[in-house]
C-alpha cells in the first residue's frame, strides 16, 4: 500500500513538473501597426524645404511598425514613408519607445524609404525654425506606432525567404563615350562616370545591382496574416504629379502584398505590409543600354506612363515575386531574437584647397556653376570648409538576428555593391539590408567609386572619409559574427 502511494505521489509530481515545463516554454509573439505621419501641406512663408510645397496628398505617409517578441528579447522594426530620417528624430523616438514598451534602443530600427515626394520638409531644423513642429510630431507618431504594435502582440509563427526581381533595378552611374566630352564635377575636375546620363553615348554601368527581395512574414497561430516586411535595393520610382505627397512604390507594395496574402481589409488588427529601402544608393528604375547594345536591339518603342502607373507596375511585380517565394515558406513556432549595435566614428570630409578656390571664384564672379553641376554648388563646398564643422561624425550601425535571418541597418544611402559584399560575407544567411536607418548621413560609395567621381561622391552629399564604407562593412561583418556565435 505504501509502495502504491509512493508511485502515485511520484506520478503526480512528474505530471506537475511536466505542466511547469509546458508553462515555462517561451511563446513567440508578433504585432504590427501603422501610424500616420503625413505633414501639413500648408507651408509658412520662407520655410526651407527640399521640394516645392505640396498642394495635394495622393496617399498618406505612415510609419509602418513590426514588433517581435521571443519571450526574452524584443525587436522593433520601423519603416517611415520619408525621404530621410534624422538621427535626432530616431534617437528621440527610441527614448519614448523604451519608456512605453521596454524595448531598448539597440533593439529598435527606424528607417526611411527615400521616396522623393513626401513633402520635402528638412527634418534637422532647430527649435524655432520652420518644420520643427513636424519633427516633434514625427517623433511622437513613430513611438505611438511601435507602442500600438507592442500592445497588439499575439502568439505567432514566422518565416523568411528571398525572392528576385531583376527587371526593375538599374545602376544609374555610367561610363560614357569620349565624344560626349568631359564630365565635370562641382570643381572642374574631370570625372570618369556620370549619374543619370541620358540614354545615348553610354559605354557600361559603373557598378552592379542587387535584384534580391529579402522578406520576413508573420502570421497568427490560426493562420491570419499579421505583417510582411521586405527590403529591395531600388531608390524609388517616381512618376508622381507635381506638388503631390506620395509614399511611392513602397506603400503600393505594402497594400498589394496584403491583397495577395488574402488579408481581410476589415480584420482586427489590420495587416501591415512594409517595404524598406535596401542598398540602392546608385540604383534607380530607369532602364539604359550601351550604344553597342542599342545597336543590337534596334529601335524600341518607349512606353509613356501615366502618373503613378510605373510605381504600381513595380510594386505589383515585387509583390508577385514575394508571393511565389511565400508559398514555400517554412513556418517556425519560435525563434530567438538578438541584436548588436555599435557607434562608429568617421572623420568628416573637408573640401580640398582646390575645391575651395573654385567655389570662392564662382562666388566672386557671381556666376552659376556649369550645367553639369546640377546637384552641387559652390555654396555647399564653402559650407563644408567652415572651421565650425566638427572633425568627426558618429553614426549608429546595427545587426539583428531573427532565427536564421540577419538584418544589417545602415544610416546611409548605400551603394549596391556594399550590400552585395555584406550578403556575401555574412555568416548568417539570408541577410536583409536596410539603408537610411537610425539616421541619414548622405551617400556611401566605395573607395573605388570615389575614384570614378560622379554626383554621389561630391562633398555636398558625401560627408565622411573616403574609406568609410570599408570601415562600416568590416564592423558589420564582425557584429554578424557575434550574432552567429550566439545560440539561435
Amino acid at each position: 500500500m505504501r509502495h502504491q502511494s509512493l508511485l502515485l505521489l511520484t506520478s503526480f509530481c512528474l505530471a506537475f513538473a511536466s505542466l511547469d515545463l509546458v508553462a515555462a516554454a517561451p511563446v513567440f509573439r508578433a504585432g504590427a501597426a501603422t501610424s500616420n505621419i503625413t505633414p501639413t501641406i500648408a507651408v509658412e512663408s520662407g520655410a526651407r524645404t527640399s521640394r516645392p510645397p505640396a498642394t495635394h496628398v495622393h496617399d498618406e505617409l505612415h510609419a509602418r511598425c513590426l514588433v517581435l517578441d521571443d519571450g526574452e528579447a524584443k525587436l522593433a522594426l520601423v519603416v517611415c514613408d520619408l525621404r530621410h530620417i534624422s538621427a535626432e528624430v530616431a534617437a528621440a523616438a527610441k527614448v519614448i519607445i523604451e519608456k512605453t514598451t521596454g524595448i531598448p534602443p539597440q533593439c529598435v530600427v527606424i528607417s526611411a524609404t527615400h521616396s522623393h515626394t513626401t513633402g520635402g520638409a528638412k527634418l534637422e531644423e532647430r527649435e524655432g525654425e520652420p518644420f520643427f513642429e513636424y519633427s516633434a510630431f514625427l517623433t511622437r507618431r513613430i513611438a505611438d506606432g511601435v507602442l500600438r504594435a507592442h500592445n497588439q502582440l499575439e502568439p505567432a509563427q514566422i518565416g523568411w525567404s528571398v525572392a528576385e526581381e531583376p527587371t526593375q533595378v538599374f545602376n544609374r552611374r555610367w561610363f560614357v563615350m569620349p565624344e560626349r566630352g568631359p564630365i565635370y564635377g562641382a570643381h572642374d575636375n574631370v570625372e570618369k562616370v556620370d549619374t543619370n546620363p541620358g540614354y545615348k553615348g553610354l559605354l557600361r554601368p559603373a557598378g552592379p545591382v542587387d535584384p534580391q527581395i529579402t522578406f520576413v512574414s508573420v502570421r497568427s497561430t490560426s493562420g491570419k496574416p499579421i505583417s510582411l516586411m521586405a527590403s529591395y535595393g531600388l531608390h524609388y520610382v517616381g512618376g508622381v504629379t507635381e506638388n503631390t505627397i506620395s509614399a511611392d512604390y513602397f506603400a503600393i507594395f505594402a497594400d498589394r502584398v496584403g491583397e495577395l496574402l488574402g488579408a481581410d481589409r476589415h480584420q482586427d488588427p489590420p495587416f501591415v505590409g512594409i517595404m524598406a529601402n535596401g542598398s540602392s544608393g546608385d540604383v534607380n528604375n530607369l532602364e539604359r543600354y550601351s550604344d553597342e547594345e542599342l545597336a543590337k536591339r534596334g529601335p524600341q518603342p518607349k512606353k509613356k506612363y501615366q502618373p503613378f502607373e510605373k510605381a504600381r507596375e513595380v510594386a505589383d511585380l515585387c509583390a508577385s515575386k514575394v508571393m511565389e517565394a511565400h508559398k514555400t515558406l517554412q513556418w517556425h513556432d519560435h525563434v530567438k531574437l538578438s541584436s548588436v549595435q555599435r557607434t562608429l566614428t568617421f572623420e568628416r570630409r573637408y573640401p580640398t584647397k582646390e575645391e575651395v578656390a573654385w567655389a570662392e571664384s564662382v562666388k566672386a564672379r557671381r556666376i552659376k556653376p556649369m550645367s553639369a553641376s546640377r546637384y552641387s554648388t559652390y555654396s555647399t563646398v564653402l559650407a563644408f570648409a567652415s572651421p565650425d564643422m566638427p572633425p568627426t561624425l558618429d553614426v549608429i550601425v546595427q545587426t539583428h538576428r531573427i532565427g536564421e535571418l540577419a538584418v544589417a541597418a545602415m544610416p546611409f544611402e548605400v551603394f549596391a555593391e556594399i550590400g552585395l559584399e555584406l550578403k556575401q560575407r555574412s555568416p548568417i544567411q539570408p541577410l536583409m539590408n536596410i539603408s537610411i536607418a537610425n539616421g541619414s548621413h548622405g551617400y556611401l560609395p566605395t573607395p573605388e567609386q570615389h575614384k570614378l567621381g560622379g554626383y554621389e561622391t561630391w562633398i555636398g552629399v558625401n560627408k565622411v572619409q573616403l574609406d568609410a564604407s570599408v570601415k562600416m562593412v568590416n564592423a558589420l561583418v564582425e557584429m554578424l559574427g557575434e550574432l552567429s556565435a550566439k545560440k539561435p
